[in-house]
């Protein structure tokens, strides 16, 4: 019977059906293009700089100093290779150093952050488009400047670079290299800060012996990485050598969420934006819905004084109004669910050009993050927003509650006559 009552008036029927699809396919588009486009923005930037995760001294994320390292590095690589969701590990030493080197007309220092690498397992590497000259460091005597820095030193690919500093133990840590290439980040800070050599050439400088001051690791997907980073975590503290500083407490795992704050605070951000357009989108259903079925009752007041009549008790009519409502609803949310895929579906095959927003291109050339967004549909949120229309039409439906149960059947015959 309430499946047949919708179609008595189909126009109102689509309506209202129409404005609880029209609210889903809003909000998940809307779900879907920022899960796309921080998702891929959020991997890209972890892969090319922390890791899904990170292996520190207990002290280092706090206190990064030179004597603050992950000890027993052969014997925590090797535990984190074996674990099934690790994609790549790779030991990072990092320090700080005066970076000097002779030009045509004079020597010029600059201190800078020295970081050493291991090409052989380094994942954080840059696009071949953010290499002005050169190429990436790839062997033991090579160095790889920062573009900014490379042309406040005047240095050119080939020239050579020295660096000076400060071991673990206090002594004086010395490195020359050769440049190989220059890179630009497009973040400012690093492009005229950050030099790396090849993690022997920093171990031997500095004093390391079997140790990182990080290890970077990669996982699966960086959505994952608190859970990851629990995971790991049971892996280092399955190394059995006392001797190691991982197996004695003095290590720790850390998700990139706690390494890079300021990213994951964007994310949250932007979530808070995402959530607070679809609660503003759902009132608007809401008031809509609700005024749609106030109508209703009134509209049909005498066919419920008809109903009353003849014996139909106030709830069973309510249940009736309300499974109304059920289908409805249900109407809405298969329609909405349906053309929120086909659209997502359809933009993802050809992408979004970042040349289509202007400023944010300039932005995302600079980051060297993809030239297109791509959609990813938003599974979680689209069953989220369909529950949450579902239960706002079941609210929309007991409004005029009160009114039927009120009716009486006379007044309303009488006044249908």
């Amino acid at each position: 019977m309430a499946w047949r009552n919708l179609w008595r008036v189909p126009r109102r029927t689509w309506l209202t059906a129409g404005g609880v699809a029209f609210a889903i396919l809003f909000v998940v588009f809307l779900r879907s293009m920022h899960g796309g486009a921080f998702g891929a923005a959020v991997n890209l930037v972890t892969e090319r700089m922390s890791g899904h995760v990170q292996v520190q001294h207990a002290e280092y994320l706090d206190d990064p100093r030179m004597r603050h390292t992950v000890e027993g590095l052969s014997e925590v690589t090797e535990a984190l290779a074996g674990h099934p969701d690790v994609r790549a590990v790779a030991p990072r030493g990092i320090g700080f150093a005066l970076v000097s080197a002779e030009s045509e007309s004079e020597e010029r220092s600059f201190g800078a952050q020295v970081l050493g690498i291991d090409p052989a397992v380094e994942f954080a590497t840059v696009s071949q488009r953010a290499l002005p000259g050169g190429r990436a460091l790839e062997r033991v005597g090579e160095g790889f400047l920062g573009s900014v820095l490379a042309r406040n030193l005047g240095a050119d690919v080939g020239d050579s670079v020295l660096l000076l500093g400060t071991g673990k133990e206090g002594g004086v840590a010395a490195i020359a290299v050769t440049l190989v290439g220059v890179f630009e980040s497009g973040v400012a800070d690093l492009d005229r800060s950050v030099m790396m050599v090849h993690f022997d050439d920093f171990a031997g400088a500095f004093g390391l012996e079997d140790e990182a001051h990080v290890v970077a690791v990669l996982g699966q997907d960086a959505a994952d990485a608190r859970a990851f980073a629990a995971s790991i975590a049971r892996s280092i503290e399955s190394i059995e050598s006392v001797e190691s500083a991982a197996s004695a407490g003095a290590a720790r795992v850390l998700p990139w969420q706690e390494i890079q704050p300021q990213l994951a605070q964007l994310v949250v951000v932007k979530d808070t934006i995402g959530f607070t357009l679809a609660g503003m989108l759902t009132v608007i259903v809401t008031f809509v819905v609700v005024s749609a079925f106030v109508m209703t009752v009134f509209d049909r007041t005498a066919e419920f004084g008809m109903l009353k009549a003849i014996g139909m008790p106030p709830a069973a009519i309510l249940r009736m109004v309300q499974f109304e409502g059920l289908w409805m609803s249900l109407l809405g949310v298969a329609l909405g669910l349906a053309a929120a895929l086909a659209v997502v579906s359809a933009v993802a095959a050809v992408g979004v050009p970042v040349s289509e927003f202007g400023d944010l291109a300039g932005m995302y050339k600079r980051l060297n993050l993809p030239d297109t967004l791509i959609p990813a549909f938003a599974t979680r949120d689209a069953l989220l927003i369909a529950g949450v229309m579902i239960a706002v039409v079941q609210f929309a439906a007991a409004v005029p509650a009160p009114r039927i149960w009120r009716l009486s059947a006379v007044d309303a015959l009488r006044d249908e006559e």
